[in-house]
């Protein structure tokens, strides 16, 4: 058995949460979390998650300038302007 403390702030977090996602209770929720991570194995630390969250932010970045230019020569064939030529 294992207890952990919880403001009453983030119990009705909590217990929002497992109502809206028709969980039956906290105990419930965190043996599901807990489970997820041992069951991954690799586990997550705050580094860990810091470091995909950095990637995944590089990567959205080049996204978006992808889709960017993709709008400014679909712009243009609209226009009938020529595309812009890259040496």
């Amino acid at each position: 058995m294992v207890y952990f403390r919880v403001s009453e702030a983030e119990f009705e977090r909590y217990m929002e949460f497992c109502r809206s996602q028709g969980v039956r209770s906290i105990s419930d929720l965190a043996r599901a979390g807990l489970e997820i991570l041992v069951a991954d194995g690799r586990g997550y630390t705050l580094s860990g998650l810091t470091e995909r969250v950095t990637a995944l932010s590089g990567l959205i970045s080049g996204l978006s300038g992808t889709i960017q230019g993709l709008a400014e020569v679909v712009g243009n064939k609209k226009l009938g302007a020529p595309p812009d030529k890259e040496l």
